[in-house]
């Protein structure tokens, strides 16, 4: 079985509504997709979701030609797919390695259980993306990491102060074992412990209130599930004193414009391909 869904089976429990997991570190744990919205693990993670009954929030690792984009995959509670967030700006050296997603996908899915939406590690620091997620409704805020500083958990209790809204931050808890051996070339004056109980990312995954209360985690103690009851009505209650895109905005002087089409390199002003041959 694929590492993924088997820590997906083991980590259940009856009454979870809806389940996120960090951007796994590990290519051998880490779901590839092909294409996000077709192929085998998309269909095996779907499964899994209507099989359990659960909301699923699951990082990836998305190939779309010679691309790879870091990305989240959404799934309902009947095993069906949702729709994706790419992560619109790759951190430090993923630049180097990952693409750039675009407006096209900023989703918030309506569901039964709340309005869903996700943003991926340091792009939760960017205001305008926070911004048109609140003016799309989000109640669940998703926000998959591999931060474990203590000033991540300041970001996210403010997140979900602004936003008026729950913020389920997923971290990933790993040791140097867990990754295969070095590379033979190295960047100059890079030091790595080696020792293979070392580790490299201690966690901190926390679910937080609109009210910015502290409703289970931080977890550093190891790899754990962390769950909380959301009451939706906590949200009027925080949106009541701040609602920074409604009551609390000032559009007249303060305002956002997001591109939400997608941006392809290439734009052929005709879908046929056929060439005129004028030599007849």
């Amino acid at each position: 079985m694929d590492p993924s869904l088997w820590c997906f089976q083991k980590r259940l429990l009856v009454g979870t509504r809806v389940v996120q997991f960090s951007v796994f570190p590990l290519e051998i744990a880490r779901p590839r997709v092909e294409r996000s919205s077709a192929g085998p693990e998309v269909d095996r993670l779907a499964a899994m979701a209507g099989k359990y009954k659960v909301h699923l929030v699951m990082g990836v690792i998305e190939r779309d030609g010679y691309t790879l984009y870091c990305t989240v995959l959404f799934f309902d509670s009947q095993g069906r797919y949702l729709g994706k967030h790419r992560k619109i700006m790759p951190t430090a050296l993923e630049r180097v390695i990952w693409g750039f997603g675009d407006g096209s996908t900023i989703p918030v899915f309506e569901t039964p259980i709340g309005k869903i939406g996700a943003a991926i590690c340091w792009e939760n620091r960017m205001p305008l993306l926070r911004t048109a997620m609140y003016a799309k409704g989000v109640e669940i805020y998703c926000a998959p990491t591999a931060d474990a500083r203590d000033v991540w958990q300041a970001s996210m209790t403010h997140i979900a102060l602004e936003g008026g809204c729950f913020v389920l931050s997923a971290n990933q808890f790993c040791r140097r074992k867990d990754y295969p051996p070095p590379p033979e070339y190295v960047f100059a004056g890079t030091e790595e412990d080696l020792n293979p109980e070392s580790v490299v990312c201690a966690g901190g995954s926390v679910i937080i209130s609109p009210s910015g209360a502290i409703l289970a985690g931080p977890n550093y103690d190891g790899e754990a599930l962390i769950s909380a009851d959301l009451d939706l009505g906590e949200i009027a209650r925080a949106k009541f004193d701040f609602d920074v895109v409604g009551h609390y905005s000032r559009p007249e002087v303060l305002s956002l414009i997001v591109k939400d089409h997608p941006t392809n390199p290439v734009t052929f002003t005709s879908t046929s391909t056929k060439v005129e041959d004028k030599t007849k």
